[in-house]
């Protein structure tokens, strides 16, 4: 059952068209990474999504048209994490920034404290609690904007580029967790990205080009269109690069995500 619903999406800056009868589906409880180059759309479809920009096409969240009216109802379950954190910031503390949503939603304060010792610990934030945001560096400021919103428990949760300042070992730690929401608490994650590194823990993944869907499918397979990716300038990981090349060998039975997964199957 879709939990996010775009039909004949026609979206334009002044003469110039981003989508032209764009439609798309995300399954509830799904991991979709939405991939491309600069230009390609990404970053305008995370802003109506956001109710940023307006549509005048139907799209559908969690069962409610994307308009004014419904605009509230749709955020306090979903959670948007940017690339430019510093855009959203509004409190002076990490503390308060993590606590504003639900205090303007007026959650109880003992609810919200329990909610912030439990993120903070989740992300490794109680060090930083007291310091203003605006003066952490890159990936504290993009955690610190993932814990914002993870303390709505949303039932979406969409991810622009929001974790490429953070340190790579920290990364995968963090895609662990996210999975593990997406997995145990049914949480959608609508992740947005360049790097074709990140989708490996998703579902689906959907390559948009000059704002049409190119490629669209699940792990592994979706890898298959390989020379479609390199035309529009996206570097295939290379794990599965090389994977691809040791099946040809029968070295490996399948294309491996990930170094860890490609190491393992040749030690077998």
């Amino acid at each position: 059952m879709s939990i996010v619903e775009i039909n004949d999406l026609t979206f334009r800056y002044k003469n110039n068209f981003v989508f032209d009868n764009f439609n798309l589906k995300i399954d509830r409880g799904s991991w979709v990474t939405i991939a491309g180059p600069n230009g390609s759309g990404k970053t305008t479809l995370v802003k109506l999504l956001a109710g940023l920009e307006k549509s005048y096409s139907c799209i559908k969240i969690l069962d409610y048209v994307l308009d004014k009216k419904n605009l509230f109802d749709i955020r306090k379950d979903t959670g948007f994490a940017f690339d430019t954190p510093d855009n959203f910031f509004a409190c002076e503390t990490v503390e308060d920034e993590l606590a504003f949503s639900l205090e303007n939603m007026a959650v109880m304060p003992k609810t919200i404290r329990k909610k912030i010792n439990e993120i903070s610990k989740l992300l490794k934030l109680e060090d930083i609690l007291k310091q203003n945001p605006y003066e952490l560096s890159g990936g504290q400021k993009q955690k610190v904007s993932l814990a914002c919103a993870l303390m709505l428990e949303p039932r979406i949760l969409v991810l622009d580029e929001a974790l490429l300042m953070i340190d790579i070992n920290e990364r995968e730690e963090i895609f662990k967790i996210l999975k593990d929401y997406n997995v145990r608490k049914k949480v959608t994650i609508i992740s947005f990205t360049h790097d074709l590194d990140e989708a490996k823990y998703s579902d689906r993944l959907i390559i948009l080009n000059d704002g049409k869907i190119v490629v669209d499918g699940s792990f592994p397979s979706v890898f298959e269109e390989e020379l479609v990716m390199r035309k529009i300038g996206l570097e295939v990981p290379f794990s599965v690069e090389l994977s691809k090349k040791l099946k040809l060998y029968n070295l490996v039975s399948d294309i491996k995500l990930d170094l860890e997964g490609l190491v393992n199957e040749l030690w077998k």
